[in-house]
């Protein structure tokens, strides 16, 4: 499955963005056809991943069912340390006279964004946004971060696995910036989505069940989703 994932990694951040372009020529500029550009973006990348996990996803899913209860209290946690850390992170950053702008714009948390940040997607398209953040995106971020740069290193080296993630995570951040410029945004969006990886990463090695980081990351997304829109009107 791992080797799946790596030629996926094409696919999604270099090949897919590349061809986008060309699908949608001449309507990059129109947010009605552009945000399903986008949408639809984060929809098969989401499908993808699940084609390859899918497996690996009922086998962990065993697990869950002889005590979901534990499952869920690991859950709960995990996603509100997230959003406290977050909010935390904004406020002290804000204090400090830091524009956090460009942060939020690249809230609710997603593999990377190709014509449209994700709190415009939701701004643009509430229902269909959230859909694909709560639903697809994270199942792309568990596939492409998680399962393939925090899993395979944790068993034998945890703390190298919590830098291979900020790695990882790092690169679609320099493919994005060399798709499409805007570094300022691209970087903040980084670090303020790094301390929510590191963190659903936690919950991973605390459970070994890919579902916690899943679940949770579903969750911190559609609180987003919900909450954002009215924060930033």
């Amino acid at each position: 499955r791992i080797i799946a994932i790596i030629p996926a990694w094409l696919w999604v951040f270099i090949l897919f963005p590349m061809f986008l372009p060309f699908v949608g020529l001449g309507a990059w500029d129109q947010h009605e056809v552009s945000i399903w550009i986008e949408i639809t973006y984060h929809i098969m990348n989401g499908i993808l991943m699940l084609l390859i996990i899918g497996d690996y996803l009922k086998e962990e899913w065993f697990y869950v069912s002889t005590d979901p209860q534990y499952y869920l209290k690991q859950v709960a946690l995990t996603v509100g340390l997230v959003l406290g850390v977050e909010l935390v992170m904004l406020i002290i950053l804000s204090a400090f006279g830091v524009n956090v702008t460009n942060m939020l714009e690249l809230l609710p948390i997603a593999e990377m964004s190709v014509s449209h940040t994700p709190l415009f997607m939701i701004h643009y398209k509430p229902l269909f946004g959230a859909i694909a953040l709560t639903v697809f995106a994270p199942i792309s971020i568990c596939a492409l971060f998680y399962c393939l740069g925090f899993a395979p290193i944790c068993c034998r080296n945890p703390w190298l696995a919590y830098l291979s993630v900020a790695a990882i995570t790092f690169i679609p951040a320099v493919i994005d910036i060399l798709w499409r410029g805007e570094a300022g945004l691209v970087l903040s969006g980084y670090l303020v989505c790094l301390p929510a990886h590191l963190l659903i990463c936690w919950s991973y090695q605390r459970t070994d069940n890919v579902w916690t980081p899943l679940v949770s990351l579903a969750i911190v997304n559609l609180i987003m989703s919900i909450v954002l829109p009215f924060i930033t009107l």
